[in-house]
């Protein structure tokens, strides 16, 4: 997630704004509106003081849930080779 590494690489300047999100997800505006309401409401991100987007503590617990979730197949399958 781009807002996932944004905070991990800066964690004092966490956010990042609607025109760069754009032109870093190759995605225009209309199209992540939804999403990014969708993440705002379940808590995973939110608007920091200066306007930006930026993952919450709850956003980044579901990001490491899904990666250990994923990662576990692989892991079993590394173990019975």
């Amino acid at each position: 997630s781009l807002l996932y590494v944004k905070r991990r690489q800066d964690v004092n300047n966490p956010g990042i704004g609607d025109d760069e999100l754009e032109r870093m997800s190759g995605c225009p505006r209309e199209h992540l509106e939804f999403h990014l309401w969708y993440l705002k409401a379940k808590g995973w991100i939110a608007r920091t003081e200066n306007g930006t987007f930026a993952i919450t503590v709850e956003g980044i617990d579901r990001v490491n849930s899904e990666h250990h979730r994923d990662a576990a197949p692989t892991r079993l399958l590394d173990h019975a080779g």
